[in-house]
């Protein structure tokens, strides 16, 4: 009888410390998959494309930048600016690139973050120079210490998660946590994405 209430007990402890338990977070290494139409912007001169014409952007997410990863990149900027974070970047792993359709080559992102609020999923990522490919549309025109940077809004609708984001060709960072980055403005109008859907 005693050994029966041990029993009763044990799996009673199990079942509450299960339902209190958080939800599973996403995997670090869950590959992903994107595609979206990128919005060229009207500037004079392109020898890429006509202004206004669109392309197709495929993203590969391979891994996602773990916590300490992030807080660890977030530390170095605040503490030494833009060539401290651009250092902290060209030593790290990749974790996923771009490739425009009619470009050869791939963008390679270093820093890869995704934050999930109020139904809605937001990613960041950030290379540590300027998206090389698009140095043609843009005539060249590129400064020292900027990033190519990526972001996209995300909602889930009936199963499938799409939205849109933009495609920074050499942004300044004003700001950067480890879940946030705030851009500056830049003369850089970005590649505005749209129709950008899970594949």
């Amino acid at each position: 009888m005693k050994s029966a209430f041990i029993l009763c007990g044990c799996l009673i402890a199990l079942l509450l410390s299960s339902m209190s338990a958080p939800a599973p977070a996403r995997p670090q290494n869950q590959r992903e998959e994107f595609v979206a139409i990128g919005n060229m912007p009207a500037v004079n001169g392109s020898e890429m494309v006509g202004a206004g014409a669109t392309v197709n952007v495929s993203i590969y997410l391979e891994s996602y930048s773990t916590d300490g990863e992030a807080r660890a990149m977030a530390s170095q900027f605040a503490a030494g600016g833009y060539k401290a974070l651009r250092k902290a970047l060209e030593k790290a792993t990749l974790k996923g690139r771009i490739t425009i359709s009619g470009r050869e080559g791939a963008y390679d992102l270093k820093l890869l973050r995704s934050k999930t609020t109020e139904g809605a999923r937001r990613i960041f990522a950030i290379g540590e120079r300027p998206i090389r490919f698009l140095d043609a549309y843009y005539s060249g025109r590129t400064h020292d210490y900027q990033f190519g940077i990526l972001q996209l809004e995300l909602k889930n609708a009936g199963g499938l998660e799409g939205g849109s984001g933009v495609l920074v060709h050499g942004g300044t960072i004003k700001g950067l946590e480890a879940d946030t980055i705030t851009v500056e403005d830049s003369i850089f109008e970005p590649v505005r994405l749209a129709s950008v859907r899970k594949q």
